[in-house]
């Protein structure tokens, strides 16, 4: 947008009728609607992940599954392999099934903790069954020495699409659950060479514990001991790992959510250094400034008509063409006052061009009422004047207000004079009224439209502010 032209990106229709996600949709809401807001965005953000890691799950089960498939095949001879590829199908229309549930509306939480579950089940009864294709069946005992417990990690690992800490842990925790009562249910076979005494194990020669522990019906519980709690520690280990990424998604969103609180008041040119700084804003000072007042002409009369909602919509609408015309400009906004619209620029940092900024700033807000008066009209509302008045001089910059509560504030005399120049608006039937001062700083500043947008203005009777002894010199914009 180029300076002191008379676009503005608001295709006006009145002022209940502005398009949404523009800055007046935002609003200003209050400390708990925004927490409220952040909250279930936060909520909102993580399902849609769930979603997406639901579908990559699903993806990497559908890449994984003819893996084993293939490997099965070479590691079992045919037609012996036959008899997984039936638990295999299952294990894909598991991963689907999730998908299919929630497309039909069905994301409850047990949702969640039911397929872990079911697919641990599933692959512990296929590796603990005897397989019928088998020549020749192994003793059940031999079926625990195979090593499939190794394949429960896939499914533990897999839970960390979840997102959820809770179903890591219910994964591991049935997992282990899953082998202990499989193994222990073999080892309850009445031709189980179990657990013995110690007096008892020492009392067998080398080969005969040799022997023993080579025995296919031997079972060793100190194996499942390990089993379970590696499960367990895995399980838990990948919790905290899937907690501390929730906690730094959150913590992210929150500085991003105080982003976009600085780009309430700022230029978004200034915040990102606002917010990468240790001390964003700086200590209490005093330097030249830019002040920018903007008010609605006879607001309160237009208020008595309108019932509350339309002149809240009113003012939303008024203030974000005013703050879109000040960030667009390079300009902060230090408040809302009622109906009017405080601006600084220059501040937190003065730029080469502040009075020329404020200057054009001007220019924009009043082609922006202009543009919304014609939307107005041509809907039947009644058109909004507005009076604008601008300072250029020395400002005091600081935090005030409680412990609790801070501001930061620009005060002193630029800040007085703006605000009278605004109230000279009235008394000279003008839309603009500038100081002699801010002309002569925006002409030093050598920017190449400044005579352009003087060039709407006129020299007019010196003005005595109240409070102020010493006229001040003005510019009048009719």
């Amino acid at each position: 947008m180029r300076a002191g032209t008379a676009t503005t990106p608001f295709a006006g229709t009145g002022a209940v009728r502005y398009p949404p996600g523009t800055i007046a949709d935002a609003g200003l809401p209050t400390d708990l609607a925004a927490d409220a807001a952040r909250q279930r965005r936060l909520r909102d953000a993580f399902a849609a992940e769930e979603l997406r890691s639901m579908r990559l799950a699903l993806r990497v089960r559908l890449v994984i599954i003819p893996v084993l498939a293939a490997w099965i095949a070479v590691e079992n001879q045919y037609p012996e392999f036959l008899y997984f590829y039936p638990f295999l199908l299952l294990f894909a229309l598991l991963g689907a099934a999730p998908l299919l549930l929630r497309r039909r509306g069905i994301d409850a939480a047990w949702v969640r903790y039911l397929f872990p579950l079911l697919d641990i089940t599933l692959f512990t009864l296929m590796v603990m069954l005897q397989n019928p294709l088998e020549p020749q069946l192994v003793p059940p005992q031999m079926l625990l020495r195979f090593g499939n417990d190794i394949y429960l990690y896939i499914f533990i690992a897999a839970s960390a699409f979840s997102y959820s800490p809770g179903v890591v842990v219910w994964t591991g925790a049935w997992a282990a659950l899953a082998w202990t009562v499989a193994t222990l249910a073999i080892y309850r076979l009445p031709d189980t060479i179990g657990w013995m005494g110690d007096a008892h194990w020492k009392a067998l020669t080398d080969a005969e514990r040799i022997g023993t522990a080579l025995h296919p019906h031997f079972v060793n519980l100190g194996l499942l001991g390990r089993q379970t709690l590696l499960f367990l520690l895995t399980g838990a280990a990948l919790a905290v790992f899937v907690n501390r990424a929730r906690r730094l998604v959150a913590q992210q969103a929150d500085a991003e959510r105080q982003r976009a609180n600085l780009t309430r008041y700022f230029s978004p040119n200034l915040v990102e250094e606002l917010a990468q700084s240790d001390e964003p804003l700086g200590p209490t000072r005093q330097q030249l400034v830019a002040v920018l007042f903007a008010d609605l002409v006879g607001f309160t009369q237009l208020a008595e008509s309108m019932p509350p909602t339309t002149v809240i919509a009113l003012l939303r609408d008024f203030h974000a063409r005013m703050q879109h015309a000040v960030f667009t400009h390079q300009g902060t906004v230090d408040k809302y006052i009622g109906d009017a619209v405080m601006a600084t620029f220059g501040t937190p940092r003065p730029g080469p061009a502040d009075a020329t900024n404020a200057l054009r700033c001007a220019g924009a807000m009043r082609a922006a009422v202009a543009e919304w008066n014609a939307a107005r009209t041509a809907c039947g509302e009644a058109a909004c004047r507005v009076g604008i008045g601008v300072h250029f001089g020395p400002g005091v910059l600081g935090d005030i207000g409680g412990a609790s509560r801070l501001e930061f504030a620009v005060l002193g005399d630029a800040v007085n004079v703006a605000s009278r120049l605004e109230r000279l608006t009235r008394e000279l039937g003008a839309a603009a009224v500038v100081s002699d001062a801010l002309v002569a700083a925006a002409r030093a500043e050598g920017g190449a439209d400044v005579e352009a947008l003087l060039a709407a203005y006129e020299p007019g009777p010196p003005a005595t502010p109240r409070g102020r002894a010493v006229p001040v010199a003005v510019w009048v914009c009719r």
